[in-house]
């Protein structure tokens, strides 16, 4: 009995030991790991996701992390993909399940945070225990929320559209309201149809989180002719909800005020405040520049530097403390719409009729703060019908 069991074990022992790689046993416990490895990473990462790469505002509407020199789109964890997997990937069932592009997945992607399915959390469109397959998720106001530089991405992809002639490439709200020079208009008309190119190095932008805007000022070209131009959008929820615009042609420019050679902005527009300013003060000292044109302060009442400029559609009206001194005779009527408020750049701007008559003279004036000084002010202005954002 002995014999025959003693027997028994060493036949069992060289069955097993005698498995070799040409056999159809199972993985080595290497590769089970491997394997193990690989299926954890898909039921925490969930499936990789490739889209095309796309200018403009990509990062705004949700897009990838392209990769600059191959053009593709790489995981954000940053994990190497060049070495295929030599175990067998077992599938589960949310690999099983197709990938449904939410709102909350290309919000999350454009504001520059980890998009579901980036990190270690799973989508929370999905639960993964329960094996359950992706669901539409509804996006909430917060999760709608666009930062500095996502608000930055909508205006780029704004003025591609622009040059490109062709607003359907913009994620607009099915109320959008846009205005060109104070009238009603429709998306797609007036410089819509005439935008060339853009002038390298007009542009400058303005940006307000907190209250979802953006603006900017740049010159872009219809043909060979420049055209001065501004526009101030809205986004709410990933789209844009208003589109406020002027353009300035030199022939009826205001005041005749038309220097191209001028609308590249000043460096110090692009200096960063050593000190934050709270939106309070960066407010209220420009209420103090709406009161000086109302004739209700006196230029040396207000804090302009020693070398600050104004320029009026490229036009210089004000150069050095001495000169906005010296103007203080203005008896202007302002309706104060201070629009942006960015608090990083420290620039304020607003669109400002000079008047209450339904024509006025209308400024979109930014304003360079720092050290609670003005220190650059540019303006892009023109005579048009001042009640259509009453």
């Amino acid at each position: 009995m002995r014999c025959v069991l003693l027997v028994w074990v060493l036949s069992a022992v060289a069955s097993v030991g005698g498995c070799d790689s040409g056999s159809d046993a199972g993985p080595s416990p290497e590769a089970l790991s491997s394997s193990e490895g690989a299926t954890t990473a898909a039921s925490t990462t969930g499936m990789e996701t490739v889209v095309p790469a796309r200018a403009g505002a990509a990062a705004a509407m949700g897009d990838g992390t392209e990769d600059a020199t191959t053009g593709t789109v790489s995981p954000a964890d940053g994990t190497a993909q060049d070495e295929p997997m030599t175990a067998p990937m077992m599938a589960t069932p949310m690999m099983a399940a197709p990938m449904m592009a939410t709102p909350m997945m290309g919000s999350m992607a454009g504001a520059g945070g980890t998009a579901p399915g980036d990190g270690d959390a799973p989508d929370p469109g999905m639960d993964p225990a329960a094996g359950e397959e992706p669901v539409d998720v509804a996006m909430s106001d917060d999760d709608g929320a666009c930062d500095r530089a996502c608000l930055i991405e909508f205006m780029s992809g704004y003025i591609d559209a622009l040059i490109a002639n062709d607003p359907a490439q913009l994620p607009v709200s099915e109320n959008l309201k846009y205005t060109e020079n104070g009238e009603l208009s429709e998306l797609g008309d007036t410089v819509w149809g005439t935008a060339t190119e853009l002038v390298a190095d007009t542009r400058l932008d303005f940006a307000d989180p907190v209250e979802g805007q953006v603006a900017s000022h740049f010159v872009f070209n219809e043909g060979s002719t420049p055209v001065i131009y501004q526009v101030r959008l809205k986004v709410s929820a990933r789209e844009i909800t208003e589109i406020e615009t002027m353009a300035v042609r030199r022939q009826g420019a205001a005041n005749g005020f038309f220097n191209v050679s001028n609308m590249k902005p000043e460096p110090v527009f692009f200096e960063v405040p050593s000190q934050p300013v709270s939106r309070e003060e960066l407010k209220q000292i420009t209420e103090l520049y709406l009161d000086y044109l109302e004739g209700e302060k006196h230029g040396r009442d207000l804090p302009f530097a020693e070398d600050c400029i104004r320029y009026e559609n490229g036009v210089a009206t004000a150069s050095g403390r001495g000169t906005f001194e010296a103007q203080s005779f203005w008896r202007f009527q302002v309706t104060r719409r201070i629009l942006v408020i960015d608090e990083e750049a420290g620039i304020t701007w607003g669109m400002f009729p000079f008047s209450q008559s339904a024509r006025a003279l209308v400024v979109g004036e930014a304003f360079k703060i720092m050290d609670g000084e003005f220190k650059m002010i540019q303006a892009v202005m023109a005579n048009q019908p001042a009640k259509a954002w009453d």
